[in-house]
């Protein structure tokens, strides 16, 4: 293994520490100092990777034959012009309120470009990732219990006091809820992939997808919820050509509606979708597995598709987001829609005029005097006002910080790992769409330092290599582990 590979590797399995260990390592405070100290430690960490690895980097020929690290190089170019003529210099560079500026933004794109372009063990990553996330489940279930575990609420608080003692809602050892389902999400659509790609031992795998998705639903994370749902249901148009691809699908498609909508569907919907799932898995073993599939495969989709617009349209229950997406549908929309975000994407839209080109600057929004979001609380009995300092959807984050041009290349960029889950093969496709699940969920997230890397990683892996050396290289799960 090259000193190249071995320096990737390592930084690799930093990240996953850095997933699971950052509480052991931050100052007292629990999760009140925990943003800027995680921002803080993955700043010297990737910092660190960089100084080792760019040198090595003057022998590739071939850097600019793949549209991503174009896409990756022009993002970075647009982000560092816009921090340059910001009027909030300081913030711009290091970060604001999100401890998210240009110089963290020029780490995630600098590690994408380093990584591309390096070889290491997937299936080694991959059980370092599981791992980690799984001992982080394991304290999210200690925590959602009442559980004060590692101390990170302060004494008297835990997770059942969220938005009622405390603002925000914290959970894990990244802190914002958000973030934690994030990196949930992409965990349980990694393992997913990994099943329907290898079968096998890999079920091995079902009780962390499963501990993955019953988070979700009790963490109430809407965003990650619906970008695992809809990529596994997309997952049947490269995993369902054959009868045994498609009754994995089937068992993990059943699975994960079964435990993510559990509250909706109540405990008899969800031991049908279980007894579903499992009569999935046992067909695969008894069915001709090679039969090809490839158009039952689309009609499910649509037929699934269809289905879940029906429900969506005649919904009048009491869960929220189906109840918000039926009044979408009827054409009904109120500002509170989405925990507010419709406000404040219209807020944040109303501020786009002014600086558009350039924007105001990385980690700048705070700064741009939006109307704060007021609602009713009826769990405190009073009006609650919220600062807008994010815009909760990644895109349009980018687009009024720092402008069209990288609005664009980070729309690119999410668009390149669509493409690579329903183009590439084995673990390139899996890593994809890992990046994929996580660019599906910042329709309505926030990035931060926290989860953020994830994608950078993941669409880095997806694109290893190309347009570099094609020769030798095979893409599959256990490529490199004998270097």
């Amino acid at each position: 293994m090259s000193l190249g590979s071995r320096t990737a590797k390592l930084y690799l399995l930093s990240l996953c520490v850095f997933i699971l260990a950052a509480p052991f390592f931050a100052p007292g405070g629990g999760y009140g100092r925990m943003t800027g100290f995680k921002a803080s430690l993955y700043a010297v960490l990737t910092a660190a990777f960089l100084l080792v690895s760019l040198p090595d980097l003057r022998r590739e020929k071939g850097f600019f034959r793949s549209p991503a690290r174009c896409l990756a190089l022009g993002y970075l170019f647009f982000c560092l012009l816009s921090a340059l003529c910001s009027p909030w210099k300081r913030e711009a560079f290091l970060g604001g309120s999100r401890s998210e500026g240009f110089l963290h933004l020029a780490l995630y794109a600098g590690s994408f470009l380093v990584l591309s372009l390096r070889s290491f063990p997937r299936r080694g990553l991959l059980c370092a990732f599981t791992a980690a996330l799984g001992l982080q489940g394991l304290l999210c279930l200690l925590q959602l219990a009442g559980v004060n575990a590692l101390g990170l609420y302060p004494p008297g608080l835990g997770w059942a006091d969220a938005g009622l003692r405390y603002p925000g809602a914290y959970l894990g050892t990244l802190g914002n809820a958000g973030q934690t389902g994030a990196v949930l999400a992409v965990g349980a659509a990694l393992g997913g992939l990994y099943l329907l790609e290898k079968g096998g031992r890999a079920f091995l795998l079902l009780p962390f997808l499963a501990l993955d998705a019953f988070l979700l639903s009790e963490m109430d994370v809407t965003g990650p919820m619906l970008a695992l749902c809809a990529l596994v249901l997309l997952a049947v148009l490269p995993y369902g050509k054959t009868v045994g691809g498609l009754c994995r699908w089937g068992g993990l498609t059943a699975l994960t509606l079964a435990l993510i909508f559990r509250k909706l569907l109540g405990w008899g919907g969800v031991l049908g979708l279980l007894l579903l799932a499992g009569a999935c898995f046992w067909g695969e073993k008894r069915l001709p597995g090679e039969k090809d599939c490839r158009l039952v495969a689309r009609l499910l989709l649509g037929a699934l598709c269809l289905l879940g617009f029906l429900l969506t349209f005649t919904y009048r229950g009491w869960y929220g987001p189906l109840r918000d997406a039926s009044a979408l549908l009827h054409g009904q929309i109120a500002e509170g829609m989405g925990s507010g975000r419709v406000y404040i994407w219209k807020e944040v839209l109303r501020a786009l005029p002014d600086r558009f080109w350039l924007g105001s600057g990385p980690d700048t929004l705070a700064f741009r005097g939006l109307t704060p979001y007021t609602a009713w609380d009826p769990a405190l009995g009073r009006e609650v006002t919220l600062r807008i300092d994010a815009a909760h959807c990644e895109y349009l984050h980018t687009l009024v910080c720092c402008g069209p041009g990288a609005a664009a290349c980070h729309l690119g960029l999410a668009l390149c790992a669509a493409a690579g889950f329903f183009r590439r093969e084995g673990a390139k496709r899996i890593c994809a769409g890992g990046a994929f699940c996580y660019a599906l969920q910042a329709l309505f997230g926030i990035s931060m330092c926290a989860a953020a890397p994830l994608f950078w990683v993941l669409l880095a892996l997806s694109i290893h290599k190309d347009g570099i050396n094609e020769e030798g290289g095979a893409d599959s799960l256990a490529a490199n582990e004998q270097e």
